[in-house]
């Protein structure tokens, strides 16, 4: 699961329902499109409610949370939306220096820098949600 911080940034969301996909989508995932980043949060009814991972069909509607207008406040990530490098785990991430960003799969990847450009996520300390789970501070680049 991901989700907002304090419940006010529901307040300056933004949102886009008609973002389809030509592929399947997992739900909570980051996806881009005409170079904005959106968080893919569609509710879901019906038996696949409570289920963890749930994929939307290709071509169904996507509900797009668009990051951008939550630049300098912070969304919890659980750990398994969390793309680790070789060898890498959630005790490597550091509060306050993890820099993370979205990899080609809708994932958080660990940055090495900050980009030129874009958004980008800095670890502000780690929680719980449905398991480990990161504080993820938004960046605009």
């Amino acid at each position: 699961m991901i989700k907002v911080r304090t419940i006010g940034m529901l307040d300056h969301a933004v949102t886009n329902p008609t973002l389809k996909s030509q592929n399947a989508v997992e739900n909570y995932t980051f996806m881009t499109v005409d170079g904005d980043l959106y968080l893919i949060a569609n509710n879901i009814t019906g038996d696949d409610a409570y289920k963890d991972d749930v994929t939307i069909k290709a071509g169904d509607c996507l509900l797009g949370w668009l990051i951008k207008p939550f630049a300098s406040q912070e969304i919890v990530a659980d750990e398994k939306h969390i793309a680790y490098a070789n060898g890498s785990d959630f005790d490597d991430i550091t509060a306050g220096t993890t820099l993370f960003t979205v990899n080609e799969s809708g994932k958080l990847a660990v940055a090495n820098a900050a980009p030129q450009s874009g958004i980008y996520f800095k670890c502000t300390g780690k929680t719980t949600l449905t398991g480990n789970a990161v504080i993820l501070k938004v960046n605009v680049a």
